[in-house]
């Protein structure tokens, strides 16, 4: 699993493809308290708002209970995924197809970014089991996802004709093995895209920024650290890969803006290919050696500090620009993701 076969993420595509990865907007038990529920429903199971920060209405499922696990986001968080879709839309980032994971948290998100972008209407949910988290991790709190019904009941443009790519999940699966389910889900999304290529939003956990893109960039998985890295996500954080060609190899995007973001990928060409470059030795660690230097000020635009050896070795903190973010050198950091 460790050898070079898990990098194996540049399955065949015919066209531009770009992914979009987000995690899922403000939670309400994180906000509120695992017990919210029973504030928030009567007897009847009729749903009512306690708080400005509720959501203000929730659709009808068999088992209001099943809420308590499967949780909606806040009245915060619905507004957030909202925001996303708008900036999306206003940098020309259209959105082709969306896949959700089942948590009802991550289709809200996704119904938001998409109503958002004036997208809704045109771009209907496939709901990819594959896309939900490590499963190990409800290990004391199994999860019950809506069915279809109650979703479209709920207004949610859900996708009938989709078949999951996974048909089902593996009970109390551990870190090492939900990377491996997260690769395998990936190269068939990426497979169903080849042809036509496109702008592919995928909504989902914490970790999915991490799971979900390290294969695509030559990267071993590192099960052991996962809880840790999925903690520097916030709600709503996104990564964007892409890549022009079969030919050509994936890349995270760093800056929404296509000009920067071309001449950030400018500064990367010349700092690789720079004199004062540094980089590991060969017979030490592939992890990119970090300068001792106290670092000079962020400056007003974004700075590379040194050549990554692989681009997941550094960790995005946000800037002024909610578009744009400055890379620090960080061993074995997250993925580059954007925090709007």
């Amino acid at each position: 699993y460790y050898s070079s076969t898990y990098a194996s993420g540049n399955d065949a595509s015919d066209a531009p493809l770009r992914f979009i990865i987000i995690r899922h907007g403000e939670r309400v038990d994180v906000m509120f308290g695992a017990g919210w529920t029973q504030r928030a429903f009567d007897a009847s199971g009729r749903y009512h708002a306690f708080d400005p920060n509720m959501p203000p209405s929730l659709p009808h499922r068999t088992n209001w209970l099943d809420y308590d696990v499967d949780t909606p986001l806040t009245a915060k968080g619905l507004s957030q995924s909202w925001n996303v879709g708008s900036v999306l839309h206003r940098y020309n980032l259209p959105v082709t197809a969306c896949y959700s994971s089942p948590a009802f948290r991550s289709i809200q998100t996704a119904d938001r970014i998409l109503e958002g972008m004036g997208r809704k209407g045109h771009v209907a949910l496939r709901l990819e089991l594959g896309l939900f988290e490590c499963t190990s991790w409800y290990a004391r709190s199994p999860i019950n996802f809506m069915p279809d019904s109650e979703l479209i009941n709920g207004g949610y443009n859900i996708d009938t004709r989709y078949r999951s790519q996974m048909s089902d999940l593996r009970l109390l699966e551990n870190e090492y093995q939900y990377y491996d389910r997260s690769k395998e889900t990936m190269k068939k999304i990426i497979k169903l895209h080849r042809k036509t290529g496109g702008t592919v939003l995928l909504v989902a956990h914490a970790p999915s920024l991490e799971v979900l893109t390290r294969h695509l960039m030559n990267g071993q998985p590192r099960p052991e650290r996962l809880a840790e890295l999925a903690g520097k996500v916030d709600f709503c954080s996104m990564t964007v890969v892409e890549r022009e060609s079969t030919a050509k190899p994936w890349q995270f995007r760093y800056s929404l803006d296509e000009q920067a973001n071309q001449g950030i990928w400018q500064q990367q060409l010349q700092l690789q290919h720079s004199n004062s470059a540094v980089i590991a030795p060969k017979n030490q660690s592939s992890t990119p050696a970090v300068s001792t230097a106290a670092p000079a000020p962020a400056p007003a635009t974004p700075s590379i500090y040194q050549p990554p050896v692989t681009f997941t070795n550094y960790l995005a903190k946000p800037a002024n620009s909610a578009q744009q973010f400055y890379l620090y050198p960080q061993q074995e950091a997250f993925p580059p993701y954007f925090v709007l």
